[in-house]
């Protein structure tokens, strides 16, 4: 059985391509050969796995007519071309859309863009993965009926033991790519808190991708900017904010969770799966003065070490890329 996988983009970039790396790594040894063809790559490598970048979607095209007897996987809104070669393929869907358009007019324009092209690969797909409940629902569903929920799994599961010299309740930590989509509504809620005089400490991690937005949220005394970092040592907080105008379920949110730290979150996708009265508080994200009050005068209340293991065992990247190869074997034998 070979495998070839479609995505625009190979790396540690998004939440949907690290899943993608996350699964392969767990996945490569059950296929003769796996190939990725993609039209960007940060030189991540894995055992048994094939990287071809090439320069626009006809050569896509061509390469995948060349392949034969073959599966293919895709992970984002360029998994239709499998269908111009005519080449059966599983898609996760890893997207905000439809809700997405709704954040804005940049957003609304672009969506003539996306959604279609999404649609179609959707459409086309022998099965679909969603990796949330609500967007199955929601959005999958309504398009492609062969489809089943497979949720992401975490890389990061240790649990951190807090400082001993931490002691306050409004210690928190934030953790997303910096875009509009995440943290526009935060600046808003920042405003509010520094109306009130905010004396804890929010530190933000993520790549820096909007720049102005970036410098915007520096400009906050209780704002840290941290960038990137691989390993976060979540115990050491006292909850996670997410204050995200479009999600579909961020793994950050499980992360928080796995680690015993509570979470004040928007209430937007498939968030509620798993954010509920035993692990956090969800709130309207337009809702500034609820939400700037809810961090000022939170008090933390741990998560329940069986709540916490409970989501552990369900977002577990061995166990989902099981059910991913029971998927990918049904292909096979119809291929």
């Amino acid at each position: 059985m070979k495998l070839v996988v479609l995505t625009k983009q190979f790396g540690n970039y998004t939440g949907a391509t690290i899943s993608t790396i996350e699964l392969l790594k767990r996945i490569s040894s059950n296929f003769d050969s796996v190939l990725v063809l993609t039209l960007k790559t940060d030189g991540t490598i894995i055992d048994n796995v094939n990287v071809t970048v090439l320069n626009g979607y006809l050569k896509l095209i061509k390469s995948l007519k060349k392949q034969k007897n073959v599966i293919g996987y895709s992970d984002d809104h360029l998994g239709f071309l499998f269908s111009l070669a005519n080449i059966n393929y599983v898609h996760t869907y890893h997207g905000n859309w439809p809700d997405a358009r709704k954040l804005s007019f940049d957003m609304f324009i672009k969506s003539f863009y996306f959604m279609p092209l999404y649609k179609i690969t959707i459409r086309k797909a022998w099965k679909v993965i969603s990796v949330s409940q609500y967007m199955q629902q929601h959005f999958v569903n309504l398009i492609n009926k062969n489809n089943e929920v497979i949720y992401n799994g975490v890389k990061q599961k240790e649990i951190f033991e807090k400082k001993s010299d931490q002691n306050m309740n409004n210690y928190f930590i934030m953790v997303g790519n910096i875009d509009k989509r995440k943290y526009s509504r935060a600046l808003k809620i920042f405003d509010e808190l520094e109306k009130q005089g905010y004396k804890g400490t929010i530190d933000i991690y993520g790549a820096e991708l909007d720049q102005l937005l970036v410098k915007k949220l520096d400009e906050y005394k209780f704002v840290n900017v941290k960038g990137i970092e691989n390993s976060i040592n979540y115990g050491k907080y006292n909850g996670l904010i997410c204050t995200s105008a479009s999600e579909n379920l961020p793994v950050s949110i499980i992360e928080a969770i796995i680690n015993r730290i509570p979470v004040i979150s928007s209430n937007i996708g498939g968030i509620p799966e798993v954010v509920n009265h035993e692990s956090g508080i969800l709130l309207d994200v337009n809702d500034v003065n609820s939400f700037a009050t809810t961090i000022i005068n939170y008090e933390e209340k741990k998560i329940s070490r069986q709540f916490a293991d409970k989501v552990k065992a369900t977002f577990n990247w061995d166990q989902s890329s099981d059910l991913y190869m029971q998927v990918f074997k049904k292909i096979g034998k119809n291929k």
